[in-house]
């Protein structure tokens, strides 16, 4: 399957608090490292069996969801925020603007596509790290949790 079509496993749009000053706009991420692998039948935390169920809609066959680590990030234009990654690599987000209430993000992760994402609405995205550990990082942003 195509690297692009990670980004689509999910309806994206989320709905993200977001400030808008005469200066500077930013946006409260929920950002999840998971690994998704063939290896055994864990699900953990169990909250990752929805992405299971997303991920086999979209015929991605893992058995695996494992979540690495979890945290929200301040996203602005004027300072990207990183994301440390198992693999020894950083995934950096930064906004680019926001329009009608839907932030677009661009997220850069090193040997992967950097791509742009709308986040405003509903759901969550779903973003391909890289290999690691005989799986694969995924990226999973969401609005934080209340």
């Amino acid at each position: 399957m195509h690297v692009s079509s990670w980004l689509a496993v999910v309806g994206l749009v989320l709905m993200l608090p977001w400030v808008a000053s005469a200066q500077e706009q930013k946006v409260q991420v929920q950002v999840e490292v998971v690994l998704a692998s063939m290896k055994g039948s864990e699900v953990e935390p169990p909250e990752l069996a929805k992405m299971k169920e997303q991920f086999q809609k979209q015929n991605f066959n893992f058995t695996s969801f494992k979540r690495l680590s979890l945290e929200v990030l301040e996203v602005n234009a004027k300072k990207s925020a990183e994301v440390k990654l198992p693999s020894g690599t950083n995934a950096t987000l930064q906004l680019l603007g926001m329009k009608d209430g839907i932030a677009t993000v661009r997220v850069a992760i090193p040997r992967q596509p950097t791509l742009d994402v709308e986040l405003g609405r509903q759901g969550a995205v779903y973003q391909k790290a890289g290999k690691y550990v005989g799986g694969e990082l995924i990226l999973v942003l969401s609005p934080p949790a209340k």
